[in-house]
């Protein structure tokens, strides 16, 4: 079964990423288009993970490491240890993601696209990450870098109207004429 696409307000959310190599430091490199309101808890620290600015942890992992985090991610090769980790984050009701057990995941990480307020994640349910790679890229290409812009403009138009049929169909009209213009 496919998961279900949220967007998750990580405003006041403390994440933990267990581990630094290179799946850890992908994981933190999108969520700090979101919050950097991240730790990272590994023995050794990856250089380019410092350069991030971020919070970090050199240690081994322990049970009370996660107390106070709102999400969990795994980035290590010990699955043992990933199911142990599962288990601390399920006493805890933690939001958890690990590599490599999709079973043991409340979230998976989707590719994304954000230019500004426009956030389009795109998912395979595992099927085929290079196909949702690919479709990334062909995107990313036709959405054009005014949408930014255009997106502020109508956040301020809903802002000076009043809720209702009026401003709904103003924003359709103003968007379909948007989305018309990028062909």
């Amino acid at each position: 079964m496919s998961n279900f696409p949220i967007s998750l307000n990580l405003e006041n959310r403390k994440i933990l990423v267990i581990g630094a190599g290179k799946i850890a430091t992908s994981k933190v490199k999108k969520l700090l288009d979101f919050t950097n309101d991240i730790v990272v808890l590994a023995p050794n620290i990856s250089e380019e993970l410092e350069k991030l600015h971020i919070k970090t942890l050199k240690k081994e992992y322990e049970k009370n490491d996660i107390e106070g985090f709102h999400i969990v991610i795994a980035c290590i090769d010990d699955i043992n240890l990933q199911k142990e980790i599962y288990k601390h984050t399920r006493e805890k009701n933690i939001l958890y993601n690990c590599a490599d057990i999709y079973e043991l995941c409340d979230f998976t990480f989707s590719s994304i696209i954000k230019k500004d307020d426009l956030v389009i994640t795109i998912s395979t349910s595992g099927s085929s990450p290079a196909f949702s790679k690919e479709l990334k890229m062909y995107l990313e290409k036709i959405i054009p870098n005014s949408v930014g812009s255009f997106l502020k403009n109508m956040k301020n138009l809903r802002a000076t109207m009043p809720k209702g049929e009026e401003r709904m169909e103003i924003s359709r009209k103003k968007s379909k004429e948007f989305i018309s213009s990028m062909k």
